[in-house]
């Protein structure tokens, strides 16, 4: 009898035991901060997520010579997290980053994370671009960025409109140059892109593009703006049939953070500093800064 309850005791104590690291494991574990830009709270507090970096707790440190380095699979993107093996806090990187093209470059040596490819955030989305980050102050500070890297001399990356521009680009070249020179031009400074083109460069753009606001519009070409601090920006363009011949109509595509439409009419112009200029429904004409 004394026997079986030293056994039980043994084993409650082995239960105890393994009950008390698992939670101990929890509470060391600390994320900086939980949220995911504005669209997903506490994404990495999650406990799927406290679970993988448990799960990292006895790695090598990959990266600034503590820190871990985890990508978290999140459907066609990753989302990256730095695991601090020494005091168990975990730092995200505050962007979701196109799998297809990613391309990571970190070391134990090095203090220095560098991202190559597309990364997507609320205020910055970066296509075809290399970002460097450091931890700093606790959190992924970045301290370079290079964009539109091979998009001169590869057709299947984005091409972004060059400012200072206007919708009258081609037609105000044509007046001083052959027309030859001025298709160069347009295509470097001006770039339009059908949906067939676009998903050749990436599928993810039809992903963007299918919504009832996009979609109604019936489109002919697409332009992108480049980043902008109020968010990623697109000009659709729609040839329209009248008695004088074809004209244009244009309206302007907030991609990011929210989807947004809005008719800019027959015109626009956008100056150095991201001011754009058009007309609204009843001709008046309006300014407005996109920085």
């Amino acid at each position: 009898m004394n026997f079986l309850k030293k056994v039980m005791i043994f084993s409650v104590g082995l239960v105890v035991s393994s009950f008390g690291f698992s939670k101990e494991n929890s509470q060391n574990i600390k994320v900086e901060p939980c949220g995911f830009d504005y669209d997903v709270n506490n994404y990495y507090c999650k406990m799927d997520k406290i679970k993988v970096f448990e799960d990292n707790i006895g790695r090598k440190p990959d990266f600034n010579k503590d820190y871990s380095v985890i990508k978290i699979d999140d459907g066609k993107y990753y989302r990256l997290v730095a695991l601090n093996k020494k005091s168990y806090k975990v730092y995200p990187l505050n962007y979701q980053i196109n799998k297809k093209k990613a391309d990571f470059n970190y070391a134990t040596e090095k203090d220095e994370l560098c991202i190559s490819g597309d990364l997507y955030s609320y205020r910055d989305t970066y296509l075809n671009s290399k970002a460097c980050f450091k931890i700093i102050d606790n959190a992924f500070v970045k301290v370079s960025i290079v964009e539109g890297i091979s998009q001169k001399n590869n057709s299947n990356t984005l091409v972004f409109i060059k400012t200072p521009i206007s919708s009258d680009f081609f037609s105000k070249c044509n007046e001083k140059n052959p027309v030859k020179k001025c298709e160069q031009l347009e295509s470097s400074n001006n770039r339009a892109y059908s949906l067939s083109e676009l998903k050749k460069i990436s599928p993810d753009f039809l992903n963007i593009f299918d919504n009832p606001k996009v979609d109604s519009l019936n489109a002919n070409t697409f332009r992108f703006l480049p980043k902008m601090k109020d968010g990623f920006y697109s000009i659709a363009e729609k040839y329209m049939e009248t008695d004088e011949g074809t004209s244009s109509e244009f309206y302007l595509i907030k991609l990011k953070p929210t989807l947004n439409v809005e008719k800019i009419g027959g015109y626009y112009s956008i100056d150095n500093y991201g001011v754009i200029t058009y007309k609204d429904k009843n001709g008046k004409l309006l300014k407005r800064n996109l920085n």
